[in-house]
């Protein structure tokens, strides 16, 4: 039974490097996730500040645009302010030369707003865009980083197979099934027992069955989360 217990450590020692093994493989994958996704949200921030620049610089002409028609529309006023022909025209027309004015000042207000907010957006944008090439440099980086480190990691896997299916073969089927059940519980499927503890749940084993365990000539499972225990020690 000692050489049985012995294959099942091996044997346990190497399902703990397959599951490290996947456990970097999902790192991995997972560092690919959180890189792309943040590539993801740069890229939706520039389209929406590019959308707000558009309209800024649309609402900005519009405004300069109306100045300009302001701008005609005085012209005109002042002309038919020279020719009027009594006070009650050139009152008018001066009204109407004042509400002029005042618009212009208000669009050319806007306009000048309006332009703080293009070199404001264009200046965002721009760091923004240098952050996202820098982004997207990385991940085409990493992107190659994680096809190679893939690799080795399925090529260690690979030989982790090949090792186990050797292991397996120096285990009983009888107990190789008991160690497949507990594994596929728990985790990991044998503990050392130390000073009648299980390293596997912490919790005690009756004296008895601790001192039968210790002689290593049966297969003991612990009362408690049914590992198979292993004598401290056993390889020396």
């Amino acid at each position: 039974m000692r050489e049985q217990l012995l294959a099942l450590e091996e044997l346990a020692k190497s399902d703990l490097a397959w599951r490290q093994i996947d456990v970097e493989l999902a790192d991995v994958d997972a560092h690919l996730v959180a890189t792309r996704s943040d590539v993801d949200r740069i890229r939706d921030l520039l389209e929406r500040e590019r959308q707000q620049l558009t309209e800024a610089q649309r609402l900005k002409q519009t405004h300069v645009d109306e100045i300009a028609t302001i701008d005609e529309k005085s012209i005109r006023s002042k002309k038919r302010q020279e020719v009027a022909r009594n006070n009650r025209e050139m009152e008018a027309m001066n009204r109407e030369i004042e509400v002029l004015k005042r618009e212009r000042e208000e669009r050319t207000a806007e306009a000048a707003r309006l332009e703080e907010v293009v070199v404001a957006v264009g200046t965002q944008l721009k760091a923004h865009e240098a952050d996202f090439k820098g982004l997207t440099d990385m991940l085409a980086t990493e992107e190659s980083e994680a096809v190679q480190s893939r690799e080795a990691l399925l090529a260690r896997k690979a030989l982790h197979q090949g090792a186990r299916k050797e292991l397996t073969g120096k285990v009983r089927p009888e107990i190789l099934r008991i160690y497949q059940i507990v594994l596929n519980r728990r985790g990991t499927a044998v503990a050392e027992c130390k000073d009648g503890i299980c390293r596997g749940c912490y919790m005690a084993t009756p004296p008895q069955l601790y001192n039968v365990m210790l002689r290593a000539e049966k297969l003991i499972q612990c009362p408690n989360c049914q590992r198979i225990l292993l004598p401290p020690n056993l390889s020396r």
